[in-house]
């Protein structure tokens, strides 16, 4: 199938709405002065799914922050934890691949088993310290991958040094996957962006 084509089948695919998905929501849970990050729902409208069967990867990036609550002033940033996750199809196997930052890599049947993964809670090691009233702010973006952008990105969460972070790589290539983000972004493909705050709790003085 030609790309154009292709691309026309794809969003003819992903515009059919299903009343009874389940909205994607993003949660931010504090035990023990220690966040948890939870996403649901991110697939089960299907139209994730389709972009994947259709040669489009995901890529989850979460951002995670700290910061601390002060009444009459500004709230005070105190740090930060970013991670990624990749997620696509292979249609050998006919399965889905997630990979984590860190290079876990596991594989899943079903998008139903996928987004079962996707749902559990991340625990994040981002400490309080010193005393006050902090809450954390969570970011996640959801966006397609054209296959280069998933190698590199692989490589990346592998803790190998790729083009996509060295800033290095061939112009051509740059300026051809430049053309491809673009191309998605002209056809209007899903990208979603969820943001979440977690309750404000106390931190004590160490």
């Amino acid at each position: 199938m030609r790309p154009c084509l292709a691309f026309l089948a794809l969003l003819g695919a992903v515009a059919v709405p299903r009343a009874a998905a389940q909205a994607p929501a993003l949660t931010v849970i504090i035990q023990s002065g220690v966040p948890r990050v939870q996403t649901t729902g991110l697939l089960t409208d299907g139209k994730f799914v389709g972009l994947m069967r259709s040669g489009f990867p995901l890529r989850l990036h979460y951002r995670l922050e700290l910061w601390r609550s002060r009444s009459g002033w500004f709230d005070q940033y105190i740090s930060q934890a970013s991670w990624d996750a990749a997620a696509r199809h292979d249609p050998l196997a006919d399965d889905f691949v997630l990979i984590r930052t860190g290079g876990s890599v596991a594989r899943y049947g079903t998008p139903e088993d996928l987004e079962r993964a996707l749902e559990l809670p991340y625990r994040v090691n981002l400490k309080v310290k010193g005393s006050g009233n902090f809450y954390f702010l969570c970011r996640l973006e959801v966006t397609t991958l054209n296959d280069t952008d998933l190698e590199e990105l692989t490589r990346w969460l592998k803790g190998d040094v790729s083009p996509a972070v060295s800033g290095g790589g061939n112009l051509g290539g740059a300026l051809a996957r430049g053309a491809q983000r673009l191309l998605v972004r002209i056809a209007g493909l899903p990208r979603l962006t969820l943001e979440a705050r977690s309750e404000t709790f106390s931190g004590k003085q160490n």
